[in-house]
């Protein structure tokens, strides 16, 4: 058979399938398990693992404050080795605040300049406190980043007004750096972090480092399960199981946002409601931008909920009210929703189950997102694709199965189709596939487009066998 004949049926058939599973508004995993009454952790929490899984998910652990309850390493991921956590490192630096507090090293509310002097000759920065360095208040310029050494960060100047305005960026957790240095006579923060938090709890972390220095804002590497440890600390409002590690009142601390962050707490993000209008979400990540008025991070969650968050969605929730913690280790996927993630985690919610609350404009548009997701990381397992090509590649797949959809309302709008009908939906299909699929060769290496061919052809027979099992 000539390869442009395999390419169509094989891409038709790929793309038939995916429409499918578009129609039933989820994926074949919820709905293969799915009881319509069934909230169970064990359903829930495989309803969330799935999702990760599908997002290009590396590990997911779900623990109360004293007990692991799932455990999950995903995609190839070895969970023995430590992982980046990217920015998830920042939440460290309210952990170290609240340890040097306690020995009495520090107050959050001491100004800055009390310890790194130069700041007492700038007006601006002379009553920053160190709360406000850490709740980004202080402002110090934003950003996503490569992050400066302790010493450039300490000489960088104010780009705002301090306590007017949120920065999300490096620059004041390395700025926190050099505070530290100063109170602990020259320890590696890092270091007393290890000693004073982390041997403790039995957890180990390994960091990039600038210039010598530590990267507080984002060089922490951790396995899934040290982090889950931290994130017990936490639950436990410093102290895990019998010991006590830190003193009570540490999740206030964290929780308790400033005027000018109302999203992010002492290093954590909020499940706060925001205003999506609000400035704070001016220099937010655009990844963490608010989406209701109901909560930033999941608009049906609990308001106690909050979180350490990082590059390619990296995520350590904290669940107060429910006793849990969860871990979750990952590598790019634009099309990651916290929302989505806790959803099932928390409710055992399914796309279907939303779509049908929120009318038919929203259900189409969830099934599409669904079917799209589902056949990039079909696509992405096949192909190993790099971040701009999943970019590239994305709209091509989502305007197809739009397109297929549009067209299967067609048919069904008009059916008994005449065979005149039904010529005319299937050269608009083949042309919506030719379409699509050069889309994609366009951004494929010579290796991926043979790679891209033997995926289709798998797919075709996999959607072969499928059809005589069951005709």
């Amino acid at each position: 058979m000539p390869r442009s004949t395999i390419l169509r049926i094989g891409l038709l058939l790929v793309l038939t399938a995916a429409i499918d599973i578009a129609g039933a508004g989820c994926s074949s995993a919820e709905t293969s398990t799915r009881a319509p009454t069934d909230t169970t952790d064990a359903y829930r929490f495989r309803l969330a693992a799935d999702y990760s899984a599908r997002h290009a998910g590396d590990a997911i652990l779900i623990a109360s404050s004293d007990s692991l309850r799932f455990e999950e390493y995903q995609n190839g991921y070895n969970g023995s080795q430590p992982h980046m956590l990217a920015s998830g490192s920042k939440t460290f630096s309210g952990l170290l605040a609240w340890a040097a507090q306690a020995d009495g090293y520090l107050s959050l509310d001491d100004p800055v300049a009390r310890y790194l002097p130069t700041w007492s000759d700038d007006p601006r920065r002379s009553d920053v406190t160190i709360r406000e360095l850490l709740h980004l208040t202080a402002g110090l310029p934003g950003g996503i980043g490569a992050a400066p050494s302790f010493a450039e960060a300490a000489r960088m100047e104010p780009v705002t007004t301090p306590g007017t305005g949120f920065h999300y960026g490096p620059t004041a957790f390395q700025v926190f750096g050099a505070v530290l240095e100063v109170v602990l006579d020259g320890e590696d923060p890092t270091a007393y972090l290890q000693r004073r938090i982390l041997d403790p709890i039995g957890a180990t972390a390994r960091w990039r480092r600038v210039d010598g220095d530590g990267n507080l804002a984002g060089g922490a590497r951790m396995t899934a399960r040290d982090w889950l440890a931290v994130g017990q600390l936490i639950l436990g409002d410093g102290s895990r199981g019998d010991s006590k590690i830190l003193p009570p009142g540490l999740i206030d601390a964290l929780r308790t946002p400033l005027p000018e962050s109302p999203g992010y707490g002492l290093t954590v993000w909020l499940n706060a409601p925001v205003d999506p209008s609000d400035p704070f979400f001016e220099h937010a990540p655009p990844s963490l931008r608010g989406s209701a008025d109901g909560g930033m991070i999941d608009p049906s969650g609990p308001s106690d909920l909050f979180m350490a968050a990082g590059l390619f969605n990296q995520r350590l929730y904290v669940l107060p009210s429910q006793d849990m913690v969860v871990v979750r280790l990952g590598r790019a996927d634009r099309s990651w929703d916290d929302a989505a993630f806790l959803g099932r985690l928390l409710r055992g919610d399914t796309d279907d189950e939303r779509a049908s609350v929120e009318g038919p404009d929203a259900s189409a548009k969830r099934i599409i997102r669904l079917a799209t997701d589902r056949q990039m990381a079909r696509l992405d397992s096949a192909l190993a694709l790099t971040e701009p090509q999943e970019e590239a590649i994305r709209p091509a797949v989502r305007g197809q199965i739009r397109a297929f959809l549009d067209l299967r309302s067609e048919r069904e709008r008009r059916s008994p189709l005449s065979r005149r009908d039904k010529r005319a939906l299937y050269r608009q299909a083949i042309q919506i596939q030719r379409d699509a699929q050069t889309a994609i060769e366009e951004e494929l290496r010579p290796d991926q487009r043979e790679a891209y061919r033997a995926f289709v052809e798998h797919e075709r027979e996999q959607r072969r066998e499928t059809r005589d099992g069951t005709s």
